[in-house]
């Protein structure tokens, strides 16, 4: 997951802060300056550890999810496939807020062993996903870097998988598996406007000055990597365990998104 620098005000003394939502639940914010953590927090319902000791940087892990070898540990938040994975967030200097797309999706965790084979997955895990508290699998939030807050969600019934773009006009855009571009209000998270692709989007918006001089926004539309493996390698929900666990938790999903891809331009 990507590591954005912003600069903040904590505590009411600037800060050089590198801000990172990782895998595991927690968003941290950090003084690239020394290293020190400054804020830990989780942004989904995390119950792998109570909470980040800030002093060093290391999780208080609770025991009953814990995971060894030949054992299944059951209802671990988040699943292996992050309550944010590769989706990239987006900060806005206007409200001092990132815009964070989400999973929300829990697991089952087996260990096994297993012996290496070239070309093949190597996992050492059975895995199986499911939605996360609350039954939606995705959500997308506004965060405060600087406490480590939520200000706002916006519920999605799938993960949301693509990136996000804020903009200067207080506008916030991200799609949706089902294929939704959505336009919210920066503020408020309040939904101002959206489009139906053709296909599932896990693509980033972008914006860009056209040669006409005018204003545009795009986003490549079209499902795949792990929560849309159903769709792209034409897996059904018969074996929750397939995908390395995901269809688990996206076993419908192909009944819900096409496959082709698809580059759509927006004028502003």
């Amino acid at each position: 997951n990507e590591n954005v620098l912003v600069d903040l005000t904590i505590g009411g003394k600037p800060v050089k802060a590198l801000v990172h939502f990782d895998r595991n639940g927690f968003g941290y914010t950090i003084d690239r300056t020394n290293g020190k953590v400054l804020v830990a927090e989780p942004f989904g319902p995390v119950n792998w550890a109570s909470k980040i000791d800030l002093a060093t940087g290391l999780p208080v892990r609770n025991a009953q999810y814990g995971t060894t070898s030949k054992k299944n540990t059951e209802g671990i938040c988040p699943a292996a496939i992050g309550f944010k994975d590769q989706q990239p967030s987006a900060f806005s200097p206007q409200t001092k807020l990132f815009y964070v797309p989400t999973n929300n999706i829990c697991m089952d965790y087996e260990g096994v062993e297993v012996k290496y084979s070239a070309g093949q997955p190597y996992v050492g895990a059975i895995v199986r996903m499911f939605p996360g508290p609350g039954g939606n699998r995705g959500r997308f939030i506004a965060w405060d870097p600087t406490v480590g807050k939520v200000k706002w969600e916006v519920k999605e019934n799938l993960a949301a998988y693509g990136g996000a773009l804020a903009t200067a006009s207080g506008i916030v855009f991200y799609g949706t598996m089902e294929g939704w571009l959505k336009a919210v209000d920066a503020t408020t998270g309040t939904l101002l406007w959206k489009f139906k692709a053709p296909s599932g989007i896990i693509g980033n918006p972008m914006t860009y000055l056209g040669p006409d001089g005018k204003q545009y926004v795009a986003v490549l539309s079209g499902v795949g990597g792990w929560a849309g493996a159903g769709v792209a390698l034409g897996i059904g929900p018969e074996d929750p365990t397939a995908a390395l666990g995901a269809i688990g938790a996206f076993g419908d999903y192909i009944n819900i998104s096409n496959a082709g891809g698809t580059l759509l331009v927006f004028g502003l």
